[in-house]
């Protein structure tokens, strides 16, 4: 899944952007959405040291569903929003700036009829 890669890219470029944000356990203390299946992780380090994890899971749920889903429990952390359309379906990053800095991309599959949600740390 080539957008995944570019997802998993942005993970790695994040930190950078973020300048020094701590990793403690705001991976951990991300809302995840209910029945979704753990698909992939990645602990991204660069010359031995941690700087993003990255989680993907999958649902079987509309896009539309899960970006309400997000949309309304992420609402009062005033999330910065971005959308746009892709080949095989829609994207959404939802990023909540802060001390632990977290960024959850959803993305719709539509061949697949899949939505992928990604948590970037």
């Amino acid at each position: 899944m080539k957008i995944f890669l570019s997802i998993f890219i942005l993970g790695l470029l994040f930190p950078f952007t973020l300048g020094g944000c701590s990793q403690s356990s705001a991976f951990n203390k991300i809302i995840e959405y209910p029945g979704a299946i753990e698909d992939q992780e990645h602990d991204v380090k660069i010359l031995g040291l941690s700087f993003a994890k990255v989680k993907r899971v999958m649902t079987d749920d509309s896009y539309d569903e899960v970006l309400a889903y997000y949309k309304n429990v992420l609402e009062s952390y005033n999330p910065e929003v971005i959308s746009h359309a892709l080949e095989d379906g829609r994207q959404t990053a939802i990023t909540i700036s802060g001390h632990d800095s977290i960024t959850i991309a959803i993305q719709e599959f539509l061949t697949e009829r899949k939505t992928s949600i990604t948590y970037m740390n």
